[in-house]
């Protein structure tokens, strides 16, 4: 994808283009934007992924998956209840 030269020119405006590789210059800006757009569109995903589990769960109530068998635990002699 090209980047259109429009918008090229806008981020240049008023900056000295020489500067746009020297430390905190119009680079390292749009590393900055772009690393931060992409950390939140990924954290998006992330969140909207545990809340459909979240609301799923606790709105399909029934044991699926894990077998309807009750329970328990052995004791010292290796017996149930």
């Amino acid at each position: 994808m090209a980047i259109d030269k429009e918008l090229l020119d806008q981020l240049l405006a008023g900056r000295d283009p020489k500067e746009s590789f020297a430390r905190d210059g119009l680079i390292d800006e749009l590393k900055k934007a772009l690393s931060e757009r992409m950390l939140a569109a990924e954290l998006d995903d992330h969140l909207v992924g545990f809340l459909d589990r979240v609301l799923n769960s606790q709105l399909d109530t029934r044991n699926t998956g894990r077998g309807s068998n009750r329970r328990f635990a052995f004791d010292d002699e290796g017996t149930g209840p």
